[in-house]
């Protein structure tokens, strides 16, 4: 499924890189691209040695967000799925994903909570955090969704562009989110997250969690720019 491209944003995941890639390909995913923000460890190498395209942030640290945008940018593929680097995500999921697409649906969000399943690798504040934006976002917007913090998502690339995303950060994931339910048919399929294996989450979930308060309100007043 050379027509689909993964985006895995990094930074420092040597642990887990492998792994997750090795995983990709096991199930025939080898159209795979590092969006790397200028790790201090052996990510970038591992990648590089497992045939990953790489491209890496022209400044340290510029973001999550920042990393995508780029990767929407540089691709010129049919499809762009984005994916973990942590190695919690499940790559089957994206056979799924891709026959909603088939059938007519613009954007596929995964769900860890579908079905009212659970996730792995939630703690009691992270499980807190998501339930909170999730109502919070269906209430002021009336989406459907059960999961606005997993950020795995498959779409055309050209609808990725069309956001006109400008989120730098962690934010990507409601501004993504909101902009895509605004403009597209979107759905949810579950996919289940796995407990991550090496290394700390990146999400501050203090500061994320404020920033995600702000721009999902910033996004609430300014719909009719949508």
């Amino acid at each position: 499924m050379n027509n689909i491209e993964i985006l895995i944003p990094t930074y420092n995941e040597e642990g887990n890189i492998e792994n997750t890639v090795s995983d990709l390909k096991k199930n025939g995913f080898n159209n795979i691209t590092v969006l790397d923000a200028q790790s201090e460890d052996d990510t970038v190498k591992i990648a590089k040695k497992l045939n990953c395209k790489v491209i890496v942030d022209e400044k340290k640290k510029m973001g999550f967000g920042h990393s995508l945008i780029n990767g929407f940018k540089a691709s010129t593929s049919e499809y762009c799925c984005i994916f973990d680097g942590d190695g919690s995500f499940d790559s089957e999921a994206i056979f799924r994903m891709y026959k909603e697409i088939k059938d007519k649906n613009d954007f596929v969000f995964c769900s860890r909570y579908l079905g009212g399943n659970k996730s792995d690798d939630d703690t009691i504040v992270t499980k807190f955090g998501n339930t909170f934006f999730t109502y919070l976002i269906r209430i002021l917007f009336n989406f459907k969704t059960t999961d606005v913090l997993f950020l795995y998502t498959l779409s055309r690339t050209d609808n990725y562009k069309f956001l006109k995303l400008d989120s730098l950060d962690f934010r990507i994931c409601t501004e993504i989110l909101i902009k895509a339910h605004k403009n597209f048919r979107c759905v949810e399929v579950f996919s289940k997250e796995k407990k991550r294996q090496h290394g700390e989450s990146k999400v501050n979930k203090i500061l994320d969690g404020l920033k995600f308060l702000q721009n999902i309100f910033k996004y609430f007043f300014r719909l009719k720019h949508f």
